[in-house]
């Protein structure tokens, strides 16, 4: 919770910034392209650069904050010089009023003083950073750009690029702040993770494939299969209309990725070469700081010479590796594969697909290597999954891999398929009866009054009711069908914290409504490409229900089915959203109406 300055402190704030560099200095900016997107963003740099830096980020933000450097250090060096552009992009995810209002300020000051964005972007920054964001920060923030508050005030309420940023970031995929994307030219932006300034130069002077193409591979074990690169850059052997892809995420140093390599030559060579499977390799150097990051940069480089000859590269790395042979790979692959020596070198300095790669694979869930994914007709990486079990660490072995390529059952690209929509899930409608106790109470059993160990026994009584699975602190139970339907758990203490019921669709949100009343606030969350989740947040009970609706586009009603149910204490609910954004309840809307990036609470 922010604090309020005293009336002292905020005149010596204001001391402070009347003082400031900033305010006495000249705008930095002042000689640097400023334009703004189609849809409103803020850019800085000349239009015709050949790489631009996008950052999603909030004011707020300590992370943001921290990173603010980095980001300054990339605008003076490279921007500044026309080498490149820097797109800032708002996205409030902090605090939903404070974080949106801090944004707004900064996009009225170039309102109403046009071209002062960045300035502003700095002042809004540095005081953020040293001071926080508190009631008086705008006005605050209005005398260090010698600006009317009151206008800056009047204009920030109705601002709106916060939510045309936040419904892009989530667009991209953007999960928190800060955020990184680099746009080569008209490419569509990759994510990357956070650069550090050592990798700054490389980014902004990137050699990226020229051509998707593919080629055929001349020579050696692989000859005869094409090769080509995906649109981001990654890298795949086999013919590009074969509609599985085996993606593994490998480092040359690693010694479990070195012994894989056998079960890859094999699937080559029994369904890659035949045009069943097609393999992507992308780099994820975790072993060593440099020479797994060394070996990447070589390797790609290699495919900027000659794509064709990238494959062979790629066993010859993990042969050096496995042999300790790292001390020359450069002048060692040169000889071997006919290839200029000193372009190797050069290029090393300018390869970034290790960057691309790195975060694709923390996007997919990959934490070590070898980790394996997979996708069908170049879709969405997904993990394999054998039955229930999901297969997310280690290279798949030669058996699955040759399994998923003909189509066995038992197998799946990612996790089978399920629906909200359960009738084997709990039949109970004592949300709705109150019997035998109201909610958060159920079957006896309230979050913060009752033990973990009677509440184990009292479902352990109960008729059709079977744990089936319990740790420490968590129990899971089935309803009478067998399904697996509920957990409670004490989150580390004696007390029951939070129950979880996913419930038959048998309760809707109009007999919700008529039982508790309209929900204060609402949020959402996509389970699936056709059911999305709208949840309703009851913060004086306190209970969370979700209601199913069909997709993005769906429409709550009140025959919309009550699918699951969070009973839980207070102080549980309050640290679970610390950081989610709410709107207040506005009826029967769409998911995709909620859930526009204009959201107006955080209990």
């Amino acid at each position: 919770m922010f604090t309020k300055f005293r009336a002292a402190l905020v005149l010596m704030l204001l001391c402070l910034v009347v003082v400031s560099p900033l305010a006495q200095s000249d705008d930095p900016y002042a000689d640097i392209a400023k334009t703004r997107a189609p849809d409103g963003a803020f850019v800085l740099g000349e239009a015709d650069a050949a790489v631009k830096l996008i950052e999603f980020s909030d004011f707020l933000c300590g992370s943001c904050q921290r990173y603010e450097p980095i980001i300054a250090d990339f605008i003076r060096d490279y921007v500044l010089t026309g080498q490149a552009q820097f797109e800032y992009r708002i996205f409030p995810v902090i605090d939903p009023q404070l974080s949106v209002q801090s944004a707004s300020l900064v996009e009225c000051a170039d309102n109403l003083q046009p071209g002062s964005f960045w300035r502003a972007h700095d002042a809004m920054f540095q005081l953020t950073t040293e001071h926080g964001f508190t009631a008086e920060s705008p006005a605050v923030f209005a005398e260090s750009l010698d600006m009317d508050a009151e206008a800056l005030a009047d204009c920030a309420a109705t601002a709106g690029q916060h939510a045309v940023d936040a419904r892009y970031g989530f667009a991209l995929g953007v999960a928190g702040t800060p955020s990184l994307f680099v746009q080569y030219g008209d490419d569509e932006p990759l994510p990357i993770p956070l650069a550090l300034p050592e990798q700054l130069d490389s980014l902004a002077k990137a050699i990226r494939p020229q051509s998707a193409e593919p080629v055929s591979i001349e020579h050696g074990r692989y000859a005869g299969i094409l090769a080509f690169r995906r649109a981001d850059g990654g890298f795949v052997l086999g013919d590009p209309a074969a509609p599985l892809t085996i993606v593994a995420f490998e480092d040359f140093l690693c010694p479990h990725c070195q012994a894989y390599q056998d079960t890859l030559h094999r699937f080559a060579e029994t369904h890659i070469a035949k045009g069943l499977a097609q393999f992507e390799y992308r780099f994820f150097p975790v072993v060593h700081p440099e020479l797994s990051v060394a070996s990447a940069t070589l390797a790609e480089c290699v495919a900027v010479q000659d794509l064709g000859k990238f494959w062979d590269a790629h066993d010859l790395l993990f042969e050096f590796a496995s042999a300790g042979e790292l001390g020359n790979m450069s002048e060692s692959l040169a000889n071997l594969l006919q290839l200029d020596a000193a372009a190797l070198e050069a290029c090393s300095a300018r390869a970034v697909q290790h960057l691309i790669d790195s975060q694709l694979g923390q996007s997919a869930g990959v934490t070590g290597t070898p980790a394996t994914r997979a996708r069908m007709n170049g879709g969405r990486l997904e993990v394999v999954y054998a039955g229930e079990q999901p297969i997310d660490r280690g290279g798949l072995p030669y058996e699955m891999l040759s399994a998923l390529a003909e189509g066995a059952d038992g197998l799946s690209i990612g996790a089978p398929e399920r629906s909200l929509l359960n009738d084997g899930f709990l039949n109970d409608n004592s949300l709705l009866t109150g019997e035998p106790c109201a909610a958060p109470c159920w079957q006896g059993i309230k979050p913060g009054e009752t033990s973990l160990a009677e509440a184990l026994e009292i479902v352990e009584q109960l008729d059709g009711m079977t744990v089936v699975n319990r740790s420490e602190d968590t129990a899971v139970f089935a309803s009478a069908s067998g399904t697996p339907c509920c957990q409670i758990a004490s989150q580390g203490s004696e007390y029951v914290a939070t129950m979880l019921f996913q419930f038959a669709p048998k309760i809707s949100v109009g007999d919700l409504i008529a039982a508790h009343g309209e929900p204060r606030f609402v949020t959402g969350q996509p389970f699936s490409a056709s059911e999305y989740m709208l949840m309703l947040y009851y913060p004086e009970t306190p209970m969370l229900l979700y209601a199913h609706v069909a997709g993005e586009d769906g429409r709550l009603s009140e025959a919309s089915p009550i699918v699951s149910a969070i009973y839980a204490t207070p102080e549980a609910f309050q640290n679970a959203f610390a950081a989610r954004p709410f709107d207040n309840w506005k009826g029967y809307l769409r998911y995709s109406e909620y859930m526009d990036g204009q959201f107006d609470y955080s209990p």
